[in-house]
């Protein structure tokens, strides 16, 4: 390696380090403006770049800059050292409980060409779901929902040609209602879910919360999961089970503060980072996850399964709770 050559790509280095000292700092103070909370979801991406980034510079002899980034590597990949060493949640008694919910979540993306699809799919897989929860569903999925009443017949909808209609179908009894709390815009689905063999029902919300491209629309974003939040902790009569879109990944402050505030247990396995969107090439090796499950500790995490793609910029997740 000469000299120049060395300096050339030692600068092109440099460069990369000072773009990911900027998107570190608008993560360290993404509370303070919705825009920095952006930055805050690509943390495990910054950890990787930045130790492909400080080996490089090392080669290049490139001292000072190499310090810099290796200290960015470790201010990111402490969260995600912390969140691969947490204790494996399906290590709990209850694990091997005899009954389990299972809850298939799918933000369905406002333009599906194919709604049968989705149709086909939960019927062939019928006897091993028991709840459905679709996200962003227009009138157009309103016959497909008709054709499941045989499998999932109870039913709450909230059909409309935004990207906030929302259903639940589930194969036990449900009671609940559509509900634009708190700030009266955006809706959720609530219904209490009777689970069999078990007097304590679950209480399910079904979120799709606002994205954060604006201030107006991350503050609602952020009520939303207040109000949601709010709502579990001070469940006393059923156990509160969370899913959706939530328009965030583990690694914002908001996420941390949800959790903190609801009591729930995030069912997502320490140990796996895959990925809910957007899908690249069938998969979800690539993208951010903003599609969560969330429930109390009582009902511990069996299973969490990460797709196939069914036709959405989203993949869908189907998540199993004993009891």
């Amino acid at each position: 390696m000469t000299q120049d050559f060395r300096a050339g790509i030692g600068k092109r280095l440099t460069l990369l380090a000072i773009m990911l000292l900027l998107a570190t700092l608008c993560a360290a103070v993404a509370p303070h403006f919705w825009l920095f909370e952006l930055f805050s979801h690509f943390t495990p991406y910054y950890f990787l770049f930045a130790m492909l980034c400080t080996l490089g510079l090392v080669l290049t002899r490139t001292w000072r800059w190499a310090a810099v980034v290796l200290a960015l590597a470790m201010w990111n990949g402490y969260p995600v050292m912390r969140m691969m060493l947490q204790e494996h949640q399906m290590n709990t008694p209850a694990a091997n409980a005899a009954r389990h919910i299972t809850v298939f979540h799918f933000n369905v993306g406002l333009h599906h060409e194919q709604p049968g699809r989705v149709g086909s799919f939960l019927r062939r897989r019928a006897k091993l779901i028991d709840v459905v929860v679709l996200l962003e569903t227009t009138d157009q999925f309103g016959p497909v929902l008709d054709e499941l009443k045989d499998v999932f017949p109870h039913q709450i909808r909230h059909l409309e040609n935004s990207p906030f209609g929302l259903a639940v179908a589930s194969r036990f009894p449900l009671q609940g209602t559509v509900s634009r709390e708190p700030s009266g815009a955006f809706p959720h689905i609530e219904a209490a879910v009777s689970m069999p063999e078990r007097a304590e029902p679950a209480m399910l919300y079904a979120v799709h919360a606002p994205p954060p491209i604006s201030g107006l629309m991350a503050t609602a974003r952020n009520l939303k999961f207040d109000h949601i939040a709010f709502k579990a902790a001070s469940q006393t009569q059923s156990t509160p089970i969370v899913v959706g879109d939530f328009n965030l990944t583990p690694w914002s402050p908001y996420f941390r503060k949800f959790m903190a505030d609801s009591g729930l247990r995030d069912a997502r396995l320490p140990r796996r980072f895959d990925h809910t969107w957007p899908v690249t090439f069938d998969n979800a090796n690539l993208g951010i996850a903003i599609d969560h499950s969330f429930a109390h500790p009582s009902l511990p995490l069996l299973k969490r399964v990460i797709g196939p793609d069914l036709g959405s910029d989203h993949l869908p997740v189907t998540v199993t709770f004993g009891y």
